[in-house]
């Protein structure tokens, strides 16, 4: 049987690799206790490490959305996994688990990670996608979530280097892992099976202060509408500053990635289009999201209309399923029209 190497010299090179792999490897620790000292977080991208936690010891006011979301009840444990279901019919489910405690393991801007004790991992890197594993019976769960990327990873202002801001708005770390996926879920919740194929997404948020210290509203989403892959980001601090990201990319590579103003605006619309949103203001039944691709490719004018509330009805919080329509208006030639679906959610936090 023919060879590439000699036995020996293979043996040899798959020592370096692993000896290299172990080297530039890290893996973090996370206690499940809620830290009683300072926290740090990470608002300047590095070389790697794109996936990886970006806060260091979580204290109450801290939170990394993988290690602690920002509204949910605090618990003795700031590692929690959280899974919120939408059957067909309607239905919603949702359960959690406190975990004891989290490894994080990360190479490079691939990682993997364990939440002890719930049952919750995963593993994976935005460019070969991930697997999401599941079996958790205390809470009536197995299974798995696939993502295949069919778009580049990007920070809040650019693509993928070093150097890059990684702030949305003040002290809101934001990092894009898988701005869209081909998809697939296979779970068996609580006796039922719920299978199908979908587009997917990744990203996390991060900041070392409390979550409504500095925001007062959001309109975040993303889509696949025609040829484009889009991720929406309209943030109003409390001093009514306003902050964007924007994204579209297409045929797996990045068409606009920027947070200049002007970059994107995106607005409620229908009978409740109250803007900025307020405790008090029912939801939209719609946005309009007007996205600049830039000279080359013109800007896409999307309407956005909700469907569905996938989330339990949250004067702070929606989660909405929609219908896209757009209207690409090029630098020149024929207007182009395209539909597709989006799912977005909308913060409003101040009255």
């Amino acid at each position: 049987m023919a060879r590439t190497h000699p036995p020996s010299l293979a043996g040899a090179l798959w020592t370096i690799l692993a000896a290299v792999l172990l080297v530039q490897a890290k893996v973090f620790h996370i206690p499940a206790a809620v830290h009683k000292g300072a926290s740090t977080a990470e608002f300047r991208s590095s070389a790697s490490g794109l996936d990886g936690p970006k806060v260091h010891s979580i204290n109450s006011s801290a939170f990394d959305w993988c290690l602690h979301s920002p509204l949910l009840d605090r618990s003795d444990s700031v590692v929690v996994a959280s899974i919120m279901v939408s059957f067909p019919n309607g239905t919603l489910w949702d359960a959690t688990s406190n975990g004891n405690g989290a490894t994080v393991t990360v190479d490079g801007d691939s990682s993997s990670g364990t939440w002890h004790e719930t049952g919750f991992s995963w593993i994976g890197s935005p460019a070969s996608g991930y697997l999401i594993k599941i079996d958790a019976p205390h809470v009536n769960v197995k299974g798995t979530i696939t993502f295949s990327p069919v778009a580049p990873a990007h920070y809040p202002c650019g693509p993928v280097a070093a150097g890059q801001k990684l702030e949305v708005g003040p002290h809101i770390g934001w990092a894009n892992a898988i701005p869209d996926a081909n998809s697939a879920v296979n779970l068996h919740i609580d006796g039922t099976n719920l299978a199908f194929k979908g587009s997917g997404y990744h990203d996390k948020n991060w900041s070392d202060q409390p979550f409504t210290t500095h925001v007062a509203s959001w309109y975040w989403g993303h889509g696949r509408v025609g040829p484009y892959s889009i991720v929406w980001f309209d943030f109003l601090d409390l001093k009514g500053t306003e902050f964007v990201s924007a994204y579209a990319s297409k045929n797996d590579k990045i068409v606009a990635a920027s947070c200049t103003p002007r970059s994107i605006k995106v607005r409620p619309t229908g009978p409740n289009a109250t803007y900025p949103p307020v405790l008090s203001s029912p939801n939209p039944s719609g946005y309009h999201i007007s996205l600049d691709l830039g000279a080359r490719e013109g800007s896409l004018e999307i309407d956005v209309t909700v469907l569905a509330n996938l989330v339990d009805v949250n004067p702070e919080y929606a989660r909405l399923l929609g219908n896209m329509s757009a209207e690409l208006v090029p630098p020149t030639g024929r207007k182009k029209y395209f539909t597709g679906m989006a799912l977005f959610d909308q913060f409003k936090l101040t009255q």
